[in-house]
């Protein structure tokens, strides 16, 4: 989870995700059919908790009713903590859960400005989030189902009455299904050599085949493939120096090896 139709516009833009620095932010741009543009954005913090966090930029929007016919959207937390009320604000980072998958639901009010016709649009999601939808908040009846990751990239709320939504994202989290054990053979299951690497760097793993992706640090894929045999050598001439992350997949598992790149 901000001219006779009203736009609600959600793009992505200028996504960061790191889990150097464990933060991501997507923001999200909305829009009314006067031209009334509200920005907001959701994500993860490791900072973050599940109440107003002030010092990650979440405002405590003054909780009133706009004038009439203005465009007004936010993100509502209930932060027992701090505030001991309902809190309205434009960002709405919670905190990053320990597990290569996991569920974050964000609620999303908004005030309509002129018409009444809600019109969803939002660009690809970035590599981190598995899936997302927007739904209302009546989940019973399951009036609004918009898929975030599907093909579309453009929908619609035509009722009018609806003006309460949940922003619902699903996080896949690659780095933090880390398994660098020895699977009780005493020897590594996967192994990455030579570290640091300046041309090319070799994976030998236990499996007879296995898929891999190379992520930087800010979590954007930069290369990857599948191996049928249990050895692959890497070419990593192109990539820039730095600290990388190589994701190997085999068995329903994920092995995180992090490398330099000289």
């Amino acid at each position: 989870m901000r001219k006779l139709y009203l736009f609600l516009i959600f793009t992505a833009l200028n996504v960061n995700f790191c889990f150097a620095y464990t933060h991501l932010e997507v923001p999200l741009t909305i829009q009314d059919e006067a031209g009334g543009i509200n920005n907001v954005s959701f994500g993860l913090d490791e900072m973050a908790t599940d109440g107003w966090d002030s010092l990650l930029g979440e405002l405590n929007a003054p909780r009133f009713p706009p004038p009439q016919g203005q465009l007004f959207t936010a993100f509502e937390i209930y932060d027992s903590i701090r505030l001991k009320e309902l809190a309205w604000t434009y960002k709405d980072f919670r905190p990053i859960v320990d597990s290569a998958h996991f569920f974050v639901k964000y609620s999303l009010i908004t005030y309509r400005g002129d018409g009444n016709l809600l019109i969803f649009k939002w660009n690809t999601l970035p590599a981190w989030i598995d899936s997302a939808k927007i739904t209302d908040r009546i989940e019973d009846l399951n009036i609004v189902d918009i898929d975030l990751s599907g093909s579309k990239r453009i929908d619609t709320v035509t009722n009018k009455y609806i003006n309460e939504f949940y922003v619902k994202v699903w996080y896949n989290n690659p780095l933090k299904d880390v398994n660098e054990g020895d699977n009780g053979t005493g020897k590594a299951v996967v192994n990455l050599y030579p570290n640091p690497a300046s041309v090319s760097f070799i994976i030998e793993t236990k499996f007879s085949s296995f898929t891999y992706s190379i992520f930087s640090e800010l979590g954007e894929k930069l290369i990857h493939g599948t191996s049928v045999n249990n050895i692959q050598n890497i070419n990593i001439a192109s990539l820039s120096e730095g600290v990388y992350y190589c994701v190997v997949y085999s068995g329903g598992q994920n092995y995180v090896k992090k490398f330099i790149k000289m």
